[in-house]
């Protein structure tokens, strides 16, 4: 079965819709001659995955049922093979940065601290490594976490105040082990990242401002 001419035929709406399409857009599309691409057709409709009226000048085709069920299949197959091969570790490189104090603030906040405690398996030293994300491409790949469910910290109330939610991803750094956390609402922006440990990473691994180092951040 052609599945490369089929596709092309889906990609011109024929799973939705009778569509008129010529011998040539279909030799251009699958780059082949005309000749072939007749055949090709020929041989879909022969097989029953298609429909065909031939026309004075050119054709009306539709994809039947028999062939658009060729297609989910192949889609939920391909799916399947990108969960596969979708890393599961996603290194983001940054510039070690002083904060404002908010992370410390924050680590100390008991409805934070006992989820981290619970949830992550350690007490985190309160304060967060504040790394700046110096290019676009890791700006994207701080977004890409938005699409994994992560750890949950949930929001509450607190004196009279509430905090927001939070998810959080293991991640190393420097050898050191801890989690990304990605607030919910924060004044940080996407070019931003917040690393905690047990430990304060900076005097750990001797780092400074200015420095650029790398967190495995771990999404399965």
């Amino acid at each position: 079965m052609d599945i490369t001419a089929l596709l092309s035929l889906a990609k011109h709406g024929c799973c939705e819709k009778v569509v008129e399409i010529s011998s040539f857009q279909l030799a251009k599309d699958l780059k082949t001659s005309q000749q072939t691409a007749s055949r090709r057709i020929k041989e879909l409709e022969s097989e029953g995955y298609i429909s065909r009226e031939i026309l004075p000048k050119g054709q009306k085709i539709r994809i039947t049922p028999k062939g658009t069920e060729v297609l989910r299949q192949m889609y939920s197959e391909l799916g399947r093979a990108l969960e596969r091969a979708e890393p599961s570790v996603y290194n983001i490189s940054g510039e070690v940065t002083s904060g404002i104090g908010e992370g410390r603030y924050y680590m100390n906040i008991p409805g934070y601290k006992s989820q981290f405690i619970q949830k992550l398996g350690f007490e985190p030293y309160p304060g967060t490594l504040n790394l700046k994300l110096k290019s676009s491409e890791e700006i994207k790949l701080k977004q890409a976490l938005q699409d994994f469910e992560g750890i949950a910290i949930e929001g509450f109330a607190y004196k009279n105040r509430t905090f927001g939610p939070a998810k959080c991803f293991r991640a190393s750094v420097e050898g050191i082990e801890g989690a990304v956390v990605i607030p919910a609402r924060s004044h940080h922006g996407f070019n931003s990242l917040e690393v905690i440990a047990p430990r304060k990473i900076r005097d750990a691994a001797k780092l400074k401002d200015g420095d650029v180092v790398t967190v495995r951040v771990f999404v399965a």
